[in-house]
């Protein structure tokens, strides 16, 4: 028999779902198979509900064997990555900011596991992984966009941030250069369509079925001699929402081929990056120097 008491980082969530993040290495169904036979207690008493949602404090009572219960876990080993190579804004209890570089993925995918953003912090914050929780993103980027992510360190600081993020009371703000002289500020509102296929978005005028609105905010900050460098407010967080918004309006970013933009000097990324983060009282702030140094030489 296994006594487990739930604290923050469990509560607020239905029993079946903590069980399949406990016992990780069985199947839902057998889950659920368990639970009919009342192997589970919560608070003394026996449970027949996979819908019961936990409350922190609950003792939950897992009536198997030892070894039984060790074989249906699988032990969670942090990745070790190459490199942990994090750039931190700002950490306290609830949150970890970081200034992501550009070429680093957000979360693991099929082409790269181990050498992610995620990883990193897992490996960083390793001390906060359980079985049933781990360290998450509130928000991602592109591959290839650099700046601002904040991983919440609690499940009770990830579902405020997401609630955050879904009642958009987190300001995002991009640097990005873009082609052309941009004169004047604007925004773009449209209807947003991704080719899964492709991986490419297109912003169009009317709404689908398939679309997503979406609605950025741009001003040009410094004009050059065949640039400009532009500050863009995302207002709702769409993939690849910035720069198919660039092309539409003319303005390409620099370096992103996929949307238009040419290629400068060996560039073969977009020149895109979350620059700042405003959440109440409390303002983020990181530098491209990819960005820098890209001005640095068109200057001299």
């Amino acid at each position: 028999m296994r006594k487990i008491e739930i604290t923050k980082n469990e509560s607020d969530q239905r029993l079946d779902r903590f069980l399949q993040k406990y016992l990780n290495n069985t199947t839902r169904s057998n889950i659920y198979k368990l639970i009919r036979k009342k192997v589970f207690k919560i608070n003394g008493k026996r449970i027949t509900e996979e819908s019961y949602f936990l409350q922190e404090n609950d003792v939950l009572e897992i009536f198997l064997a030892e070894d039984t219960i060790e074989t249906l876990m699988k032990a969670f080993v942090p990745v070790i990555p190459e490199k942990i190579g994090l750039d931190i804004v700002y950490e306290d209890a609830d949150i970890l900011v970081l200034n992501k570089a550009k070429g680093v993925l957000t979360h693991p995918d099929q082409s790269e596991y181990k050498n992610t953003l995620a990883t990193m912090v897992h490996f960083y914050l390793r001390d906060l992984c359980t079985p049933t929780f781990r360290p998450a993103p509130v928000h991602r980027l592109d591959k290839n966009t650099s700046g601002l992510v904040i991983f919440a360190k609690t499940y009770e600081a990830l579902k405020s941030y997401n609630a955050l993020m879904r009642e958009r009371s987190i300001e995002k703000y991009y640097l990005c250069v873009v082609e052309g002289n941009l004169r004047k500020a604007g925004e773009v509102k449209g209807y947003l369509i991704k080719d899964e296929i492709q991986n490419k978005v297109r912003i169009v005028t009317h709404d689908s079925d398939e679309a997503k609105f979406c609605h950025s905010k741009y001003k040009p900050i410094e004009h050059f001699d065949r640039y400009t460098l532009v500050e863009v407010e995302l207002l709702t967080g769409r993939s690849h929402q910035i720069r198919a918004s660039m092309q539409l309006i003319g303005h390409p970013i620099v370096g992103d081929l996929k949307y238009g933009g040419s290629r400068v000097f060996d560039l073969n990324n977009q020149l895109l990056h979350s620059y700042k983060m405003v959440i109440g009282d409390q303002t983020f702030v990181a530098e491209s120097a990819e960005i820098k140094d890209f001005l640095a030489s068109i200057k001299s």
